[in-house]
């Protein structure tokens, strides 16, 4: 084995590629190609004189000592990043967000003038996403993620307190047939949004009408879209004014049916622990919680 340590693309390759087991996943979550990260995994291999994988069919899985050396790997790969964004902050790099695209769209980048003013020296990069960014592995200062929480290892906290009800177009209102009342809906489209696929159930439950069929069924992967159908009066949705209110204030959407449900889950900030002592992530939690906390 060489004095030379292994790049760091080359841990970052094998650190993936034992995370998922794929050389295929791994390869399009580092943006490689396939044979670039085959590479990547042979040099490690050669460099270190083992075999850190076994190649099956389908799939991989770890040799003891690729199980043994996934360890360090994440170790250092963890030290690396913490010691990135801890220079960065020190020279007044700009505050990574990570923001599920519901509240980018919706919320934050509407609002984002007002922290702007009020912080002119803090310059934020921004990457709206339907994941959950990964603090061990991803360049990220704060997220926003919604769910019940916590996390582990990670400070959270709620920002909204989320009711949630029917919208829809007023041409559905008034159409036929009609929505005056729950049982209406069975001769209408739901609309469902993928990161919430038990929310229509969790209504109708408070509604009294667990067994409800409509007559059809939509599920779109953004809540954006998911209002825009139903704007379109292509079905009824779920939503919060939080997330609707300028439509509801238009009246391009109308709440159809007076029942609020409270969710258990909402939109929380989320970050290391360690980065509550950082003022560029300090002054953004405080200015979502002066803007947001239990705000509908």
């Amino acid at each position: 084995m060489s004095n030379e340590l292994p790049t760091t693309s080359a841990l970052q390759a094998f650190a993936t590629a034992a995370r998922t087991l794929s050389f295929k996943s791994a390869a399009e979550e580092l943006h490689l190609s396939a044979s670039a990260l085959s590479r990547q995994i042979q040099s490690l291999e050669a460099h270190l004189g083992v075999d850190m994988f076994r190649r099956l069919n389908p799939g991989l899985e770890l040799t003891e000592a690729g199980g043994r050396y996934r360890v360090r790997a994440d170790r250092a790969l963890a030290e690396l990043r913490s010691g990135e964004a801890e220079i960065t902050h020190s020279i007044g790099g700009p505050l990574r967000i990570s923001s599920l695209e519901s509240f980018s769209a919706r919320w934050l980048i509407p609002h984002l003038p007002s922290f702007e003013s009020s912080h002119p020296e803090i310059g934020l990069e921004i990457e709206a996403t339907l994941r959950y960014a990964d603090f061990d592995r991803d360049p990220v200062d704060v997220a926003i993620r919604f769910g019940r929480g916590p996390w582990d290892d990670l400070h959270s906290e709620p920002l909204v307190d989320t009711v949630f009800f029917p919208v829809c177009s007023p041409d559905l209102v008034h159409g036929d047939p009609p929505i005056r009342n729950v049982d209406d809906l069975t001769g209408h489209t739901l609309i469902h949004v993928s990161q919430t696929p038990d929310a229509w159930g969790a209504w109708l439950t408070a509604a009294g009408r667990a067994d409800l069929r409509p007559a059809r069924e939509a599920t779109y992967d953004h809540v954006g879209i998911a209002l825009s159908a139903a704007e379109s009066a292509q079905g009824v949705a779920l939503s919060t004014r939080f997330l609707c209110g300028a439509e509801l204030d238009s009246g391009r959407l109308v709440a159809p049916i007076d029942l609020d449900v409270h969710s258990a889950e909402t939109y929380h900030l989320v970050c290391r622990e360690r980065s509550l002592e950082d003022p560029r992530v300090t002054a953004f939690r405080d200015w979502l919680v002066d803007s947001l906390t239990l705000r509908t």
